[in-house]
């Protein structure tokens, strides 16, 4: 049994290689090759996806929690399935639409259940303390052949932007394999009766009770804030001219750096320290780089800036789910209060990205990304003062 349930490592491996969109690079451009979509048609179809996925974050992973994470792995690349077939045959404003919210339920199903769903396995192994060295590892896999695949994708585009929709349901046809033969960890008697009688509120509760949501409302924001510019990657680089086939190398090279920081994961929680250090070099990095795009417009100093968030915010993903973890601990719930910390997120950025589409439309992109960063910088720095004021006297 050990060596069947071993096998999830290289399992989930490939299906967080199939999760990753290798479109997505050039997703941004192909939206406005559809007849009268503008930035603010792309911030209504972010709005669409992040409200999908803050709608259903919190229900798919109490489902999982109830019926099995399996199953909701499963559930997740059916998702996945027909949200590339609605982006590949119906390329209407609509049919974006519900592309973008079938994506995101895709990924309200894999958000906090893959996690949870890795962490009773390596728990079954004996293997619990080695939960982000391992999953840094798979993630780093995960990044780095997508990273090869968006690298290359654009060039197709010159002969049709269908192409790289197709090679992503391929990929999803794989994931869809992978999630229905993965092996489910043994259930101790007592964790099965909990998971049944225990409610939404009192999982909520526990969260309060740990301290956990402060810790991933903080994660949220930073994240909802840098999907601000990351959600107009593609556009911000057509509106400066860069060639579109360029566009996959960039991405590439993003997600190149994310995938060696995830392979380090484990070291590099090391040398950050505990959660209210993490907190801080957040805000110093990302408070950087906003305030460079947002007040410098030269083309490759935009590219480069892009690249760096697309590979730190996704490279210390991992880093970010092991503090979570570590609050959580035992509690029978992870996957639903790790989604409940993916529903903050969600929120956050349903209200930045569609405002950020409206003000691009109306300022222009310079003049929005520097409010963007004084924004950051205005919400995060009070917030991280407050929760180090008010942690536990034991950290």
């Amino acid at each position: 049994m050990s060596g069947a349930l071993k096998s999830n490592i290289w399992k989930y491996t490939v299906l967080l290689v199939t999760n990753k969109r290798v479109f997505v690079a050039i997703l941004g451009a192909y939206y406005l090759t559809i007849p009268d979509v503008n930035t603010f048609w792309i911030g209504v179809f972010l709005l669409a996806g992040n409200g999908a996925k803050f709608i259903f974050d919190i229900p798919s992973s109490y489902l999982a929690d109830k019926i099995g994470h399996k199953e909701a792995l499963v559930l997740s690349r059916v998702s996945m399935i027909l949200s590339t077939l609605l982006f590949l045959f119906i390329p209407t404003i609509w049919g974006l639409v519900f592309a973008s919210i079938f994506l995101s339920i895709g990924f309200a199903f894999m958000s906090g259940v893959g996690s949870a769903f890795m962490h009773e396995t390596l728990r079954s192994l004996g293997r619990a303390d080695e939960y982000t060295a391992v999953m840094g590892k798979a993630s780093s896999i995960g990044f780095f052949v997508p990273a090869v695949m968006a690298t290359v994708v654009p060039f197709f585009v010159s002969v049709s932007y269908q192409i790289p929709f197709i090679i992503g349901l391929v990929l999803d046809l794989v994931g869809l394999i992978m999630a229905a033969s993965l092996v489910r960890s043994a259930v101790p008697p007592e964790h099965a009766a909990e998971t049944d009688r225990m409610s939404y509120i009192k999982v909520v509760h526990q969260g309060l009770v740990l301290r956990f949501f402060r810790i991933a409302a903080f994660s949220g924001i930073v994240s909802a804030l840098l999907d601000g510019i990351d959600g107009f990657r593609a556009p911000y680089q057509l509106a400066l001219a860069v060639p579109v086939i360029w566009f996959g190398i960039f991405f590439g090279t993003g997600r190149v750096l994310a995938s060696l920081m995830l392979a380090y994961s484990g070291k590099i929680r090391q040398i950050v320290g505990d959660v209210y250090s993490y907190q801080r070099a957040q805000i110093i990095v990302y408070g950087a780089l906003l305030l460079i795009i947002g007040f410098i417009s030269t083309p490759w100093v935009v590219v480069l800036v892009l690249i760096l968030d697309n590979g730190l915010q996704y490279g210390m993903s991992q880093v970010d789910t092991g503090y979570l973890l570590d609050i959580i601990r035992n509690n029978k719930f992870k996957a639903t209060l790790l989604s409940t910390s993916n529903q903050l997120e969600s929120l956050f950025s349903m209200i930045v990205v569609f405002v950020m589409g409206a003000a691009i439309a109306q300022f222009g992109y310079q003049n929005s990304f520097a409010v963007l960063a004084g924004i950051f910088l205005l919400l995060v720095v009070p917030f991280h003062l407050y929760i180090v004021r008010n942690r536990p006297i034991t950290s």
